[in-house]
C-alpha cells in the first residue's frame, strides 16, 4: 500500500479513537485519493480505504454516505470479504435483517475461516427467526476458536431457547473454562444446572460467582434459594441474610427470609 495512503488512514484511525468523526472522514477521503494515484494494483487498498472510509461513515450515523462507499467498494473488488461484512453491518443498524444476510453469507464465502463473521451472522439468523441456522453458524464459530468462551455462551444460549438443555449446559460449562474470571458465566451455568436439577453442581457455581463478585445481591439470593431447595437451611438462611445486607429493600428476599424462619407477614 502507498505509504501517503497508509498514513491518511493511520491517522483517521487515530481521529475516530478519540472520536473526531470529522476530521477521520477527511482523512479517510484523502487515504483513497492516495491510494487512487498509486500505480501498483490500486484496486485492493481501494476497497479497503472506501471500506474504511464507510465504517466511518456507519459510525457517525451517516447510513445512506456508508451505503454509497460500501457498494463502491464491492464494485471495486467483490472478492473482497471486509465490505460486504461491514454492509451486512449497516443493514442491520437500519433495522433491515433480513437484507443483511445474503450480505453475511458473501462474507463468510470470501473468509470462512473468520470465526467473527460466523457469529454475526448467527446472530442476525436468530434476530431474523432462524434459530436452527443459528445454531449452526455458532458451531462453526466455536470450531474455529475453540478457546473463545465468548462464543461458547451465545452457543449455549442458543441451545437452550431451543430446547436443547443438555448441549446449553455444555457450552456454558466450556464457556465458564475459557474465561475462568467471569462471574456471570458461573451464574448462568448455575441456572442450567438448576433446570437440569443438579444441584450440588448449582451451588459450586454459584459459589465461584460468588467468589468473583461477592457483592453481587442476585448471586447470593440464587444460591440461598438452591440451598434452601436442597434443605439446607442454615447455610441458605446465612447467604439470604448476606443478600439482605447487600438490598434490604428485596421484598421477594424479606418473603424468602420469613418462609424460612416462620416469621409472620402479618403485623404484631
Amino acid at each position: 500500500m502507498d505509504n501517503d495512503s497508509k498514513s491518511m488512514r493511520s491517522k483517521a484511525e487515530s481521529h475516530l479513537k478519540w472520536g473526531d468523526v470529522e476530521k477521520a472522514l477527511v482523512r479517510y477521503r484523502h487515504a483513497i485519493k492516495a491510494q487512487k494515484s498509486t500505480g501498483g494494483g490500486p484496486q485492493e487498498g481501494v476497497a479497503s480505504a472506501r471500506t474504511d472510509l464507510g465504517d466511518a461513515y456507519a459510525f457517525a450515523d451517516q447510513a445512506v454516505n456508508a451505503l454509497r462507499q460500501f457498494r463502491r467498494a464491492i464494485k471495486t473488488n467483490p472478492k473482497r470479504a471486509e465490505p460486504h461484512f461491514s454492509l451486512a453491518e449497516l443493514y442491520r443498524r437500519c433495522g433491515k435483517t433480513i437484507a443483511s444476510l445474503p450480505e453475511y453469507r458473501r462474507a463468510i464465502e470470501l473468509a470462512p475461516e473468520n470465526a467473527y463473521y460466523h457469529y454475526r451472522a448467527g446472530d442476525a439468523l436468530f434476530e431474523g427467526g432462524f434459530i436452527e441456522l443459528a445454531i449452526g453458524e455458532l458451531e462453526v464459530a466455536v470450531e474455529l476458536a475453540p478457546q473463545d468462551g465468548f462464543y461458547h455462551f451465545w452457543l449455549a444460549d442458543l441451545y437452550l431457547m431451543d430446547g436443547q438443555l443438555d448441549h446449553a449446559v455444555k457450552e456454558m460449562q466450556q464457556a465458564s473454562i475459557f474465561c475462568p474470571k467471569d462471574a456471570y458465566y458461573n451464574f448462568r451455568l448455575a441456572v442450567l444446572y438448576v433446570l437440569s436439577g443438579n444441584w450440588s453442581d448449582s451451588v459450586a457455581a454459584l459459589q465461584q460467582a460468588v467468589l468473583l463478585e461477592p457483592t453481587n445481591c442476585l448471586y447470593c439470593c440464587l444460591l440461598a434459594d438452591v440451598l434452601a431447595e436442597m434443605g439446607n437451611l442454615d447455610q441458605a438462611m446465612r447467604w439470604y441474610q448476606k443478600a439482605g445486607n447487600l438490598d434490604t429493600y428485596d421484598t421477594n428476599l424479606l418473603r424468602r427470609i420469613r418462609e424460612i424462619t416462620g416469621i409472620s407477614d402479618e403485623p404484631i
